[in-house]
This record gives structure tokens, sequence and C-alpha cells, in this order.
């Protein structure tokens, strides 16, 4: 993420500044609260920092189409999770599109790859003139509404109407806050019912300010990058760089349903069925690592069968909503079923750990559809 992003919220006369440590510090029953307030009420994350950008012009449907593993969204208003493969087929970008109408699209991606990102669709992108690129990143900002308590938050800053059956998981409508125009898109990384709200920077106080005053009595309050980290993990989400990354096919990571190999050319694909006749080396797996001390897995652990090295850790946190130290992880494919007793090393210890189904925190998503 970009450097921007506060990481976790000093309470209880705490110092504000960080306290490093590779085990759970003085920071932990700070993120500890953050986490449970978003289970609980509702809390309010501050991701300005997301490279964002708007692909429009009569190509910019058939461009993008290349550019990605996914289908992209039929109906203006609706949202894909996309990505983009290298020509090895390994996953290279991850985008949030939206489709905007027939010749407009809006695209968000991770802060710290913005370059990574903006560069690659640059270098695809036909020069021709019939697709255009326009950077968002530094003039839109991002306030992200995350719990139970989310909707009844936007009905009382906002006249539009946030219902389910009028506003739909991964759909997007332009609203107002107060005096703001607003892109809220139902969408978020942490598994809460909840919305991003796009925005011109220059309304961002603005926002802010009728959130918290409207959110008082329902209990908001700010999290940070930590809270997002444990939140995510929690719902097996990846992560680019990590759990998702050029050295991994997209099917490694348990990207199955985000694949269309069938929807005609995209970069990557003759290489992604190439690999996949091969055969695969990895899959990425969620465990849950049984009784560890006071420090869970930040990534790159090594993970043992039988005292052999069988894979290793891309991330993990302490997922407050289960009480489970969770982590993610590449382990060999035929060590990668539920219920798989493996061993995690943290810190020079090994722990017990057995692999959980994928989104081990509300598997069906019947919050984030509330």
């Amino acid at each position: 993420m970009g450097g921007r992003d506060p990481i976790f919220f000093a309470t209880d006369g705490m110092e504000q500044k960080d306290d490093w440590s590779f085990r759970r510090s003085k920071w932990f029953a700070a993120v500890e609260k953050e986490c449970k307030n978003v289970k609980e009420k509702v809390g309010l994350l501050d991701m300005t920092a997301f490279a964002k950008c708007r692909i429009k012009g009569p190509g910019a449907e058939a461009f993008l189409d290349k550019l990605v593993a996914n289908k992209l969204p039929k109906k203006a208003g609706r949202i894909n999770l996309c990505h983009a493969l290298n020509t090895k087929g390994g996953v290279h970008s991850e985008f949030t599109i939206m489709r905007e109408s027939e010749t407009s699209f809006y695209l968000v991606s991770a802060g710290a790859y913005q370059r990574l990102d903006h560069d690659w669709i640059l270098r695809w992108m036909p020069d021709d003139g019939s697709v255009q690129f326009e950077n968002l990143t530094n003039s839109n900002g991002v306030l992200v509404v995350a719990g139970p308590k989310a909707r009844e938050l936007m009905c009382r800053v906002s006249k539009d109407d946030f219902s389910n059956d009028n506003f739909k998981w991964l759909s997007s409508k332009m609203v107002d806050v107060g005096h703001a125009p607003v892109n809220a898109m139902r969408v978020n990384f942490v598994g809460e019912l909840g919305w991003e709200l796009h925005h011109p920077i220059e309304y961002q106080n603005h926002i802010f300010d009728k959130l918290i005053e409207a959110g008082k009595d329902l209990g908001i309050k700010p999290f940070g990058i930590r809270a997002m980290n444990s939140l995510r993990v929690e719902k097996s989400y990846k992560l680019v760089g990590t759990e998702l990354s050029i050295e991994y096919s997209p099917y490694e990571s348990g990207l199955d349903r985000f694949i269309h190999p069938n929807k005609g050319s995209f970069i990557g694909l003759e290489a992604l069925n190439k690999w996949r006749e091969k055969g695969f080396n990895n899959k990425l797996v969620t465990l849950e690592i049984h009784n560890p001390k006071d420090a869970d897995v930040l990534g790159n652990n090594p993970i043992y069968e039988n005292g052999s090295v069988i894979g290793r850790a891309t991330g993990g946190d302490y997922g407050f909503r289960l009480g489970k130290s969770i982590a993610l992880g590449m382990v060999k494919p035929e060590l990668g079923n539920v219920g798989q007793k493996l061993k995690v090393e943290i810190l020079g210890d090994k722990y017990d750990a057995t692999i959980l189904d994928e989104s081990p925190y509300d598997p069906e998503n019947k919050l984030l559809r509330a």
C-alpha cells in the first residue's frame, strides 16, 4: 500500500507511534478493537492511495478484454474483479473494473503498484487514438465504509436508496453525500457489508466529517491497514506480490472463477494453457495455526510435512473475528486438501497447522450480500 495510509489508530492513551516487532506488540490490542468495531458496528478506512484510472474510447472495451482474463462487466454500473496476466501466464496485475458506459471503464488497483499496473496498460494500449488513458490516482479520494451498520450510515448521509434490492453487491451508483458527488461502489476488502466511496479529492474532508458526525451513535471508528490485513486474511482475500504473482499461475492462486479461457484471446492465454497441460506445482491454501505463542505468520514462513519443507506462507495475521491465527500459503497440490495437518515455522518455532476451507469467515458471503 502507499505510504500515506494510517496503519492503526492509537487508543487508551497510547503513543501515536509504531512499535516495531515481529511479535504481537503494543498495537495488537488497538488493532483488535478496530477489527471488532468493523464486525459489530461500522468502520471507516482511507484507501485514497489506491491506483485509479479511466480507460475510454471506441476501442476501450476490446482493449480491456484482451488485457484481462475475466469477462468485463456487461452493464453500466457493474463491477468485476479482473486479472492481467503476463505473457508467461502468471498474474501481473489485479484490477477492480467498473463499467461507466459503453465506451468508458474505471479501474482501481493497489496503490503500491501504480507504476507497474499503469505501465502495463500503456504498454499494450493501441496507439491509434481509439483508447484514452486518464490517471485519476491523485484527483480521486477513496473512503471505505464497512460493517453491519454501513447501510444505516449511508442512508443518514445521503438521500439515495441503499437497499439491497436497489444497490446490489458488486454494483456502483453515483450518489450525493452531503454536497459531494460520490461514486459509491459496493465492494470491499474486509468481508462485511459496505461501500467504497470514490470522490473528487477536494470533497474528502466534507465527506469524512459527514460520515463521522452521522455515525457517532452507530459507533463509527476509523481503522487502518493492519486491521484491514487481519480482516482480509480471514476471507482468504489475496494480495498482488504475495498470494498473486508472476511466479504463480492464476489457477495455483485459486483464481479459477475469474479466469475465462474460452472467452476469446487475452494476453497470457497460450502460455496459461501450456502451463495447465504441464501441471501445477502449487496450491494456495488457508491455514489455522494452533496455539502460537505471541506471533503470527508474516509471510515467507516455511511450511512442513513430516519434517520436509512442502511450501511457504505468503501472508498471515491474527484473525480477531474468528479468534484464530490464520495464514495463507502455497503448498504442494497433493497436500492442499481441507483438514490436512502441517507445521508452520514462526520465528524459529514450529507450530501445528490445519488447512481450512477457503474464506473461513462468512464463507457464503452472506454479510457482503446482506
